[in-house]
């Protein structure tokens, strides 16, 4: 009895399909790949870098704040976004996917937007 009764206490804590790994179709293989890095002076970090933390703002509230730091910035600054890439890509796929650069140019604001790794966005104004 103290069998039967040791596996019914083990199959309500880890369930009938303890031990079995997880189907490939239920996985979530991330794919982050790297953009290519130029080495353009357009490209290269300036004097001046100033670091925005967007890891506290929701996707409207990241947006408004990226494009005035865009707008606003100085030409001799390099403006670093950091957006994180685990979970939540969303403002990470608005600054590199072309939607930050449509709304920089119905702006009127040019500028170089580039990667240097997975975490961060940065942005110089030319």
């Amino acid at each position: 009895m103290s069998t039967r009764r040791q596996r019914d206490i083990h199959r309500h804590l880890f369930g009938n399909s303890r031990g079995r790994r997880a189907r490939s179709s239920k996985a979530n293989p991330q794919n982050h790949k790297l953009e290519r890095n130029s080495t353009s002076y357009s490209h290269a970090v300036r004097d001046e870098v100033v670091k925005i933390d967007l890891h506290n703002h929701g996707i409207h509230q990241a947006k408004k704040r990226i494009k005035e730091e865009c707008k606003y910035a100085e030409k001799n600054q390099t403006i670093q976004f950091c957006h994180g890439f685990n979970s939540g890509t969303q403002i990470r796929d608005f600054i590199r996917n072309g939607q930050l650069q449509q709304s920089l140019d119905s702006l009127n604001v040019e500028g170089n937007i580039w990667a240097k790794d997975l975490g961060n966005t940065y942005f110089n104004r030319t």
